[in-house]
C-alpha cells in the first residue's frame, strides 16, 4: 500500500487538500497570535519569543477544540470549507481535543504529526493525531438556502411590430 508522501506526487486533489489545511492553521494561527503578539509588546516580559510560542499553542489547543467541538471547524477552517467529522458517529468534544494536542506545541509537534499521518499507510488526508482520535477533515460546502417559492412562469410577449405591409 502507499503512503501519503508516495500520492502527494501524483494527486492534485490531495496537494489541494494540504494546501488548503495549511492555510486554514495559518488563518488560525495569525488570528491567536496577533493579539497575544500585541499585549506581549506592551509589557515587560522576558523572553517575549518563548511566551508568545507557548501562549499561542494552549489559546490554539482550546479555541480549535472548543470550535471543532461545537461547529465541526475554527475560523480557518470554515475560510477553506473544510470541516472535522467524526468516523464513528458524532463527533465528541473529546475527539476534537485530542486531535488538537499537537497545537499545544505547534512549532515542533504539528509539523511531525502531519510527517507521521503522511508516512504510514492509511487514508492520506489524515494527520497522526487524525487516526488516534478517530477523525477527519473533509471539504464542505454548506447548502445553500432555497428560494421560499418559485417565481411563477411569466408568458413571453413578442413585441409589436407595427402593421404589416
Amino acid at each position: 500500500m502507499y503512503t501519503g508522501f508516495d500520492l502527494l506526487e501524483s494527486s492534485g486533489a490531495l496537494r489541494n487538500h494540504w494546501l488548503r489545511r495549511f492555510v486554514a492553521g495559518f488563518i488560525d494561527i495569525a488570528i491567536i497570535f496577533t493579539p497575544i503578539w500585541v499585549l506581549l509588546s506592551y509589557s515587560d516580559v522576558p523572553n517575549k519569543t518563548v511566551v508568545a510560542g507557548i501562549g499561542a499553542g494552549v489559546i490554539w489547543f482550546l479555541y480549535a477544540g472548543f470550535c471543532e467541538g461545537r461547529y465541526g471547524r475554527t475560523l480557518g477552517k470554515a475560510l477553506v470549507r473544510h470541516k472535522v467529522v467524526s468516523r464513528q458517529g458524532r463527533r465528541s468534544y473529546r475527539q476534537t481535543f485530542i486531535r488538537s494536542i499537537p497545537k499545544l506545541f505547534w512549532f515542533i509537534f504539528l509539523p511531525f504529526d502531519v510527517a507521521v499521518g503522511l508516512a504510514i499507510e492509511g487514508d492520506p488526508r489524515k494527520r497522526w493525531s487524525d487516526t488516534v482520535s478517530n477523525t477527519l477533515v473533509i471539504a464542505y460546502y454548506p447548502p445553500t438556502p432555497r428560494a421560499r417559492r418559485a417565481p411563477a412562469p411569466q408568458p413571453r410577449r413578442h413585441k409589436d411590430l407595427g402593421p404589416e405591409d
